[in-house]
């Protein structure tokens, strides 16, 4: 068999409503000379039955089964079989421009990269159930040819968004993959990000293309809160911890890059906290208090703070954080909470500019 350009790895789990969408757009792309390898991992709908049909039909597709284990898993799973030059790891909810494949490996060949970088498009479902575009996030174009270039420039593709966290925009030479035997850690959470930043490391020439094509289809809230374990931040630091093993490593945690770490660190300790009222928890509001008051109190975390350049902006965080102020964190939250209510609210909005008018009328008048 002939090396196909590209191995399109997708990891399914209950996803036979979005199989079809996902493989209609695979086949529309321009690009025509890859593989596509489908991972059921574990599901109990009839994914891996479609996934057999399309097999079927196509012998660029192979399908494997197996135990439910998590997408990082699963991609796992496609790498051990994979053939392609490059490797591209798409969700099974998603689909993409149809272009998306060709310009990302003509980029690849272009100076023979190890990752490819492109922007994101998100959509969420409308009340119809139609798609309906919420944002995008674009990439810088940039061109990094050395291992020191890139690692000096890290901060335009810094984690802490989809472009650099996510594995579902980008290209990666299978050889940079094997070679240095890089996988998705059993994490449940962040272990895309881990990937990327292990890729990151390895990686001697990484382009980025500054055009959209991949649409990325946002979770509903329920969602969202369903795939955080109890554990999360114990995942949230080790995430942390190892990037600041690699950028000490590389002697580049410091200045702005350690600034922008230290600020992207405590809004994540304080994103942790907000979630002590995940429903599907369950927490009573004794055991909420504990969950906040545990993580301000964890010595690894108090650790890191004392080391932390607070930035301007995240401040307030730090210091309810660092001082272990659990009332604080509370009233802010709740204060929080109704000025998103309140900014949401239109009747509210349409009184408060009412109202606003009223008393610029009267200043006026008393002039």
């Amino acid at each position: 068999m002939q090396t196909p350009k590209i191995s399109i790895i997708v990891p399914i789990y209950n996803a036979e409503k979005y199989i079809d969408r996902c493989m209609q757009s695979i086949y529309a792309q321009t690009l025509t000379d890859y593989e596509i390898i489908l991972v059921n991992d574990g599901s109990k709908d009839n994914s891996l039955a479609c996934c057999q049909a399309y097999a079927d039909k196509d012998d660029r597709i192979r399908v494997i089964d197996k135990e439910n284990g998590g997408a990082g898993s699963a991609r796992n799973a496609g790498i051990e079989i994979a053939k392609g030059e490059y490797l591209a790891f798409p969700d099974a909810d998603d689909w993409f421009e149809k272009e998306m494949y060709q310009e990302l490996y003509d980029l690849a060949k272009s100076g023979d990269f190890d990752i490819v970088f492109s922007g994101v498009n998100y959509y969420q479902q409308g009340k119809g159930g139609q798609m309906v575009y919420s944002r995008s996030s674009y990439c810088t174009p940039v061109r990094y040819t050395t291992q020191k270039e890139c690692r000096e420039n890290v901060m335009t593709l810094f984690p802490t968004t989809i472009i650099f966290d996510s594995p579902c925009n980008k290209l990666y030479k299978r050889s940079l993959v094997l070679n240095n035997k890089i996988y998705f850690r059993d994490l449940r959470r962040c272990q895309d990000a881990v990937f990327n930043i292990d890729c990151y490391h390895c990686a001697e020439k990484v382009v980025a293309n500054e055009k959209a094509y991949y649409n990325y289809m946002e979770n509903t809230q329920a969602d969202v809160w369903r795939k955080f374990p109890k554990n999360y931040i114990d995942i949230n630091v080790y995430y942390y911890t190892h990037l600041k093993d690699i950028l000490t490593e590389w002697e580049m945690y410091r200045g702005d890059i350690k600034r922008h770490y230290d600020a992207s660190f405590v809004l994540s300790v304080y994103g942790t906290l907000g979630m002590f009222n995940n429903p599907n928890w369950g927490f009573n509001k004794q055991e909420q208090k504990e969950y906040v008051a545990g993580i301000m109190g964890r010595k690894d975390i108090q650790r890191f703070l004392s080391e932390v350049d607070a930035r301007e902006d995240i401040k307030d965080e730090y210091r309810i954080i660092y001082a272990q102020n659990v009332k604080a964190f509370f009233k802010r939250y709740r204060t929080e909470r109704i000025k998103i209510k309140l900014r949401k609210n239109k009747i509210v909005i349409v009184l408060y500019k009412f109202v606003k008018k009223i008393r610029s009328w009267i200043i006026v008048r008393k002039k």
